[in-house]
């Protein structure tokens, strides 16, 4: 098909393209053009000052035709360093490095990881502690708190029955305003790895929409300029149980119609790339402990046998605590012991092997010195990783991400992350 066949109407930008903000503006006039991103991209570079360079047309275009470059969980930058090739006749290692850097930067809406998650791709730091997931119990919100207060945490651990939960976003490098973005919510039961089938869909608290309008301050709907900060409509979760839970949340908008959490593809692959490389998406995974054994769900999501690791990361833990993780199921059964913990910063670490199509209940038993819940000031991070040596069927796609690269080369063993969960003390501080 050609260009010319697949553009439903002609753009309107014409011209000199003098600045950065020319290029976005050009760039998405061929995006709704209906151009094809390496017709688009030939027009822009033809038409550019040349003071601008290859490597703004890779990041421009790597937000504007985000969906073009989203391979089932992750910006791929093979994708977009194949359509430079294509459009421009760059040099294949001088694309892939454009490429690299400009899918290095999320451009579009920002869900938080953590507080200081700015856009970096790969997520920097703790990818399921976000701070723009919000549970106020049964209580609603006025949406001008949650923007105005925009670093503050809300918070309260979910109750049986109705909770009001919202997600906060802002316009991240995306210089023109995004258009008509929705948002999803889901929870799942505390733990690492969950496959999208066991996610439970929450629904908006007014209309029982499984989409929810993003608003801005005065609680009105409306397009996302750059900079600027809105948050979803409210939506009802209603657990049935006070077990740990995971919440999760994605954000679609009609650059980036692909983030659908409900689509992704089985596999750890997908699990790990989707929840590290995704800036449109948030899950919040940090809950007080509720007795001195807390059970975590986990799954290999694979249909082969693979090798994990749990990972336990103390902070500000009292000396002389002590700390387990175990299983009792007969296909993975492991125990650590109670290891004591002698640094407060220590850190426990169990390697496993699970057999394919696996869910199991990790147990993890929190105790102070004196056998009582660990003091609200401590916690512990649990992290659950996939480990790949060489020769892993999926080794080298490992290596060939920013983060792995120098394993890769030097074929040491990659850990992929597979989620997060933090218990903080549960006993009032004295």
């Amino acid at each position: 098909m050609s260009a010319k066949s697949k553009r439903s109407k002609a753009p309107t930008t014409t011209g000199e393209i003098r600045t950065i903000q020319d290029m976005w503006n050009a760039t998405i006039d061929y995006f709704i053009a209906g151009e094809y991103d390496t017709d688009a991209m030939y027009d822009v570079y033809i038409r550019m000052n040349p003071k601008l360079t290859f490597q703004d047309i890779a990041c421009v275009f790597s937000g504007v035709y985000a969906d073009t470059y989203w391979h089932d969980t992750y910006m791929d930058y093979s994708y977009l360093s194949k359509s430079l090739q294509q459009a421009l006749a760059i040099d294949p290692n001088s694309a892939n490095n454009y490429a690299k850097i400009a899918i290095s930067q999320w451009r579009g809406i920002l869900c938080r990881k953590n507080i200081s998650d700015f856009g970096a791709i790969p997520v920097q730091g703790d990818y399921t502690q976000s701070i723009d997931i919000v549970c106020n119990e049964n209580t609603p919100i006025q949406t001008d708190a949650l923007i105005t207060n925009w670093n503050s945490t809300y918070w309260e651990k979910p109750q049986v029955g109705k909770n009001y939960i919202y997600i906060r976003c802002a316009n991240v490098q995306f210089l023109d305003p995004i258009t008509n973005p929705q948002a999803q919510m889901f929870y799942s039961t505390g733990g690492f790895n969950q496959p999208p089938s066991s996610w439970i869909q929450c629904f908006t608290v007014g209309a029982s929409n499984p989409l929810g309008s993003i608003l801005l301050l005065g609680g009105k709907p409306g397009p996302l300029p750059l900079g600027t900060r809105g948050v979803s409509e409210a939506f009802s979760l209603a657990p049935a149980t006070t077990d740990h839970i995971c919440v999760i949340a994605a954000i679609a908008n009609d650059f980036f119609t692909k983030n659908q959490p409900k689509n992704i593809p089985l596999g750890n692959w997908n699990s790990s790339t989707y929840i590290t490389h995704n800036g449109s998406s948030a899950w919040h995974n940090y809950d007080p402990q509720q007795s001195l054994e807390d059970t975590l769900c986990f799954y290999n999501q694979d249909e082969t046998s693979e090798s994990f690791a749990f990972i336990a990361s103390c902070k500000n833990v009292p000396k002389g605590s002590k700390i387990s993780l175990s299983c009792n199921d007969k296909d993975a059964n492991f125990d650590t012991g109670l290891i004591e913990i002698r640094h407060s910063s220590q850190e426990i670490r169990k390697t496993v092997t699970l057999p394919g199509n696996y869910k199991g209940e990790l147990k993890v038993r929190l105790e102070d010195p004196d056998g009582n819940l660990l003091p609200s000031s401590s916690s512990v991070e649990i992290k659950m990783v996939w480990l790949l040596k060489p020769g892993h069927k999926s080794y080298a796609d490992a290596g060939s991400l920013p983060n792995n690269f120098s394993f890769y080369k030097s074929n040491a063993e990659i850990e992929l992350p597979l989620g997060t969960f933090t218990l903080i003390g549960g006993a009032d501080e004295k």
